[in-house]
This record gives C-alpha cells, sequence and structure tokens, in this order.
C-alpha cells in the first residue's frame, strides 16, 4: 500500500496514473469487519491510512507503528467500567465493592481497584433480615482486604421476649468456641459466666419483643489462625451484659450466622465494617 500523498486538484483532461489512484483516491477510510480482516487485507500499512471496524465501531489511524483509535467506539463493556490509557485507549473494569481507584506506576494502565487508604472504618457490607426467620447467614463479611471487623445489628423484633442469640462462624459446629459473659443487673449482683468447648458463642446477642440488639468486634476471621471476639455489648430488659471470647482453630471464615436460642427474627439489618488500620 502505497503512503499517503494528501490532496490534489486534478485539471480536466489530466491522465490518472496508478500512482495517483494508490496515493490520492486510495486514501479514504476504509470499511471492514474486524481488526483481523483489516490486517488481512492491508498488510503493511502507511503512516496516516485510516479504517472503520464494524464490530467495535472504532474509527483508527495507523500512527507508523501501530492502528491507533480516535473515536466512534468504546473499549468499555460493562457496568462501572472506566477509561484507562497506557498506549492506547483501554477498559478498567470495575472494582470490587467499597475499593477505590488508585495510581499504582506498576500497573499497566497506571491505575488499580483497592481499599481506601487511611486508618477508619468501612462499609463492607449490610443485609436485612427477613421475616420470621429462625435464622440469618451473611456471606461475603470477611476476607483478606481487612484483618479486624465491627459487626451490628439494629431494629427488628423477636417472637419470644428477652431471648440470648447465638453466633456461628462458617460451617463450624463443634466445640471450638469459648466465651466470657459478665452481666450487670439493675437489681442483682453481677454475675460471671463462661462457656468452653461449645458449639457456637452463647451469648452473641439479644432478641426481644420491640428491639433486637448486637454489636461487637472480631479479629482474624479470615487469616488462617485463632479468632478472637471482644467487646461485645448487649441487654435485655433488666440487665447488661459484656461479653468475649474465642475460635481455637486455624479456619479461614468469610460468612457468619446469627441464631436466637428459641422463636425467630423479624426485620433489622446486619452492618459489617472493616478497620483500615494504616
Amino acid at each position: 500500500m502505497a503512503a499517503g500523498l494528501g490532496f490534489k486538484d486534478f485539471t480536466t483532461g489530466e491522465v490518472l496514473t496508478a500512482a495517483d489512484v494508490d496515493g490520492y483516491l486510495m486514501q479514504g477510510i476504509w470499511v471492514f469487519a474486524s481488526a483481523a480482516a483489516r490486517d488481512a487485507a492491508v498488510t503493511s500499512p502507511q503512516e496516516g491510512n485510516a479504517c472503520y471496524l464494524k464490530d467495535t465501531n472504532q474509527v483508527l489511524t495507523y500512527s507508523g507503528s501501530a492502528w491507533v483509535a480516535v473515536g466512534g467506539g468504546s473499549p468499555l463493556t460493562t457496568k462501572g467500567d472506566v477509561y484507562g490509557f497506557s498506549t492506547v485507549d483501554a477498559r478498567i473494569p470495575i472494582g470490587a465493592n467499597n475499593t477505590v481507584l488508585t495510581a499504582d506506576s506498576t500497573q499497566a494502565l497506571g491505575l488499580k481497584w483497592a481499599a481506601p487508604a487511611g486508618a477508619g472504618l468501612t462499609l463492607v457490607k449490610s443485609q436485612v433480615i427477613g421475616s420470621a426467620v429462625s435464622s440469618v447467614t451473611v456471606t461475603s463479611a470477611f476476607s483478606a482486604t481487612y484483618d479486624a471487623y465491627a459487626i451490628f445489628v439494629t431494629g427488628g423484633t423477636g417472637s419470644v421476649n428477652d431471648e440470648n442469640m447465638t453466633m456461628q462462624l462458617g460451617s463450624t459446629t463443634t466445640g471450638y468456641y469459648a466465651c466470657y459473659i459478665g452481666a450487670v443487673y439493675s437489681t442483682a449482683a453481677s454475675t460471671i459466666a463462661a462457656n468452653n468447648n461449645a458449639s457456637n458463642f452463647t451469648r452473641a446477642g439479644n432478641v426481644i419483643t420491640n428491639g433486637t440488639q448486637c454489636s461487637f468486634e472480631i479479629i482474624n476471621p479470615f487469616l488462617a489462625k485463632r479468632t478472637y471476639i471482644k467487646n461485645g455489648l448487649y441487654g435485655g430488659d433488666t440487665q447488661y451484659r459484656n461479653w468475649g471470647g474465642y475460635v481455637d482453630n486455624t479456619t479461614s471464615y468469610t460468612a457468619f450466622t446469627l441464631t436466637p436460642v428459641s422463636g425467630t427474627l423479624t426485620g433489622g439489618t446486619i452492618f459489617v465494617y472493616g478497620y483500615a488500620l494504616s
């Protein structure tokens, strides 16, 4: 393929040579079904050549070393995709929930999706509790993104008043749980209870007919090491309780289940926050 010769004003009676056809008349925008079809037809493109690709709806020009998109199309394919650039326009796929676009010179397009920098809490997941459910499982709650999490349950009601709510990590239902509870009564002395080798955390929260309550911090649930629970707080009609404990195994967990000891749960929301510690 000859190099383009630009523009020429032909005169009446002038002889149209093969070089004129190749250099002037053949320099419009070629239309091809795809890049493969173009490359098969144009084996030696010249700087300034232009083409249109039907499959991507793109107009491209040849820079002397590569075909470069100049408009009329998009590399984006999925909800949330954004434009990137290396030597040509390119797609940066949507990242995971609650991640932010971060500059990174080691990436081909100079950007990546990552957890927000800086200390603080980031909402990982919220899940509405259904109607009259005997338990509720929260999946995809824990990941490698965070080492520690805060979990809150607010709103909703229980069918049975002043009942304990247990917590199970993943599918572990054997005796790995140790839980220690201190209760301060408004009308009686303080008490301390312990549950060792239990099948769950026996008093992770409280279910009452006018509100369900549960809050605690969990450390290392996703890591292959012992998982700790601390600063759990809940209360009934006559007392407030603090609790903490651990799961004495090295299982990596991504989910947890909350279950009232008796009765059902209706409504309310479970919030899972991840700690960004640095």
